[in-house]
C-alpha cells in the first residue's frame, strides 16, 4: 500500500514537529512530504509536488484570512483533503469550514494520537470527521439574546480570549467592519459603555455568559 503524502502548516515549528510525530507511525502509512509556516510556502510547494492530505492548526500569520486562503487552496488543489486542528472553535467558524469543504475539524485538546490518524484515513475515503469536543460545542449552543446572531457571540468569545478585532476578522473569515458591527450590537444589548467594559463585565460574570465554557 502506497504511503499517503501529507503536508503540514503551522506558524509554530514545535507544533509542526508534534503533528509529524503523531501521524508518522509504521501502521499509518503516512509520508510527510513538506512542513511549512505559511500558505504561500505551501502553495509554492504544491505547484511542483503532490499531496493528498493537508493538516493545519489555527495559528495564522498576521493579515491571513483563513477562509479565503482555504478557498483559494482548494480551487487550485481540488483533490486535497484539509484537516483543521482548532484552539478556539466557534460555531460560525466550524460551519464555514465545513461549507468550504474541510474534511476534519479537531480540537487541540483531543486525543490527537488517536483522532488525527483516524481522520486522515476517513478523509481519504471521502468522509468527514468532527471531534466530540467540537460536536459538543455545536450541540450546546445557547439561545441567543434578542438582536444577536451566532457570529456576534463568536466575536464576543474571541474578544474575551484576548484577540483583537483585526485578528478575529481574519480568524472568522469576515471583513473587519463586520466585527465592529458585532461589537456595537453587543455593547448595546448588554448596556456597556464601550468594549473594555463589556469584556470586564463578562469576565466578572456580571452579564449572562453567551456560551458555556468547558
Amino acid at each position: 500500500m502506497t504511503a499517503i503524502p501529507v503536508v503540514i502548516v503551522s506558524t509554530s515549528a514545535l507544533i509542526r514537529g508534534g503533528i509529524q510525530q503523531i501521524i508518522v507511525q509504521p501502521e499509518t502509512r503516512v509520508d510527510v512530504v513538506g512542513m511549512f509556516a505559511s500558505f504561500s510556502e505551501l502553495s509554492a510547494f504544491l505547484k511542483a509536488h503532490q499531496a493528498r492530505v493537508f493538516i493545519m492548526d489555527d495559528s495564522l500569520p498576521k493579515g491571513v484570512n483563513l477562509s479565503k486562503e482555504l478557498k483559494r487552496l482548494l480551487e487550485a488543489q481540488p483533490g486535497l483533503a484539509v484537516l483543521l486542528i482548532l484552539q478556539r472553535p466557534t460555531p460560525s467558524l466550524v460551519q464555514k469550514m465545513l461549507a468550504i469543504g474541510v474534511r476534519a475539524i479537531l480540537h487541540k485538546d483531543d486525543d490527537l494520537q488517536r483522532t488525527l490518524n483516524q481522520a486522515i484515513q476517513l478523509a481519504m475515503a471521502g468522509g468527514v470527521t468532527i471531534s466530540p469536543r467540537v460536536s459538543h460545542l455545536l450541540e450546546k449552543q445557547q439561545a441567543l439574546p434578542e438582536n444577536l446572531e451566532q457570529r456576534d457571540v463568536d466575536v464576543f468569545d474571541l474578544l474575551t480570549d484576548g484577540l483583537q478585532p483585526k485578528e478575529i476578522a481574519a480568524y472568522l473569515g469576515v471583513e473587519r467592519k463586520a466585527v465592529y458591527r458585532s461589537i456595537k450590537k453587543l455593547t448595546t444589548v448588554y448596556d456597556a459603555q464601550n468594549l473594555p467594559q463589556l469584556v470586564v463585565l463578562a469576565q466578572q460574570h456580571k452579564i449572562r455568559p453567551l456560551r458555556k465554557r468547558e
